[in-house]
């Protein structure tokens, strides 16, 4: 019997430790200062701190959390990233180089909730939780506002998940179900994050605004392909919003039903001690990101049909097209620049090129136009040979 009640506690105690992991959230309010090897800070998130969780900076520096000492993290430095790789292709030469990064063909459906409906902004809310009308539906609304005068479709969940505890995500899975009903491109879950105001705060396009933060969960099969997506926003972001994008947090221990959907990402839009309207900003600002991630043109005066409901695809000669056309024209320059090096003028180059065209490429062809030409003789004139 003790045996059983003693396997029943261990299994009680993994269970605890496994959703304790899957939120991957601190609960007493403070937060956690990341340091390199030289003891300077890197970063700071409220977001739960393991080890072996990974982080990109602002300035797409990768680090791995190595200890973790009460509020303290060391980090050792992994190296730059290069997020040019990530960016959207411009259908160029050099974008076939790119790695095969998977692009979305959206609809214009956009997907918003919220796993903590209590989450809410101190200097404007009053206090950092307000239970089933938190200030992050608010930001929510900014973000739906933003994105629907871009020509998007967005569905926003006002479903309540509270109490705010260990079992949020699992209740908030019902609710992406739903959503998912609603064939979306993709699928934000709008969070706040818990740091001091300086770390969120950021001034764009003469804006206060707060920055935000993406997480994405390693745990399980999507890990990757989320991890791809979340590049991709940041690539895209730092293009159109250099500095909106505070940094990418990389959790190895849950995936916060970004296993539901191939484009399911969390944001971490500010802390609580920022004023919820330079929330409001920052995710206004995130909306401009979205229609060139998902393959959309935004609504625009010259663009009636965007501007009348659902971003237009955008057209032109396909990518593979483009790129032909690009791989003919350097192969053009190329053999030219070849003859002249060799030669040493273009006169002398341009004749090398006639000759090539009248005797070199003649005899080639010319084989075959005489068989051709012997084929297509009359039946009469083929009796008498």
């Amino acid at each position: 019997m003790n045996k059983l009640w003693g396997a029943v506690i261990t299994l009680l105690l993994v269970f605890s430790v496994t959703i304790q992991g899957y939120t991957h959230e601190r609960s007493d309010g403070g937060y956690y200062t990341l340091v390199d090897e030289n003891n300077n800070i890197v970063y700071i998130t409220g977001w739960g701190v393991d080890v072996g969780d990974q982080f990109l900076t602002e300035n797409n520096k990768r680090y791995e959390v190595i200890s973790v000492s009460g509020d303290i993290v060391q980090s050792k430095f992994l190296g730059d990233v290069n997020l040019s790789q990530y960016a959207k292709p411009n259908n160029t030469f050099f974008s076939i180089l790119q790695p095969s990064i998977a692009w979305a063909e959206a609809s214009g459906k956009v997907a918003v909730y919220h796993t903590h409906s209590d989450e809410s902004y101190i200097p404007t809310d009053g206090k950092d939780s307000i239970l089933g009308a938190g200030g992050i539906y608010k930001v929510g609304d900014a973000f739906t506002s933003a994105l629907q005068g871009k020509g998007m479709e967005v569905f926003h969940s006002q479903a309540k998940h509270d109490p705010h505890d260990n079992m949020a995500y699992e209740r908030s899975r019902r609710t992406v179900t739903e959503l998912l009903k609603k064939q979306p491109d993709a699928i934000f879950d709008i969070h706040r994050d818990a740091a001091p105001p300086e770390v969120y705060k950021a001034n764009i396009d003469g804006k206060d605004i707060t920055k935000l933060q993406l997480v994405v969960g390693k745990y399980g099969p999507t890990g990757k392909q989320i991890e791809d997506y979340a590049l991709q926003i940041k690539a895209n972001s730092d293009t159109q919003h250099p500095g909106l994008i505070k940094g990418i947090f990389f959790a190895k221990g849950g995936d916060y039903n970004q296993d539901l959907h191939p484009r399911s990402m969390l944001l971490e839009v500010g802390s609580e001690t920022n004023d919820r309207e330079s929330a409001e900003r920052g995710v206004a600002l995130f909306a401009d990101v979205i229609p060139s991630i998902l393959g959309k043109t935004s609504a625009s005066p010259t663009n009636a049909e965007g501007a009348a409901g659902v971003g237009t695809e955008q057209t032109g000669p396909s990518g593979a097209s483009k790129s032909i056309g690009w791989i003919v024209g350097f192969l053009v320059v190329g053999v030219v620049a070849f003859l002249f090096l060799s030669t040493g003028s273009m006169k002398e180059a341009k004749g090398k090129l006639k000759q090539f065209a009248s005797t070199e490429f003649a005899n080639f062809l010319g084989p075959k136009l005489k068989d051709k030409k012997h084929n297509n003789k009359p039946n009469h004139d083929k009796e008498k040979e």
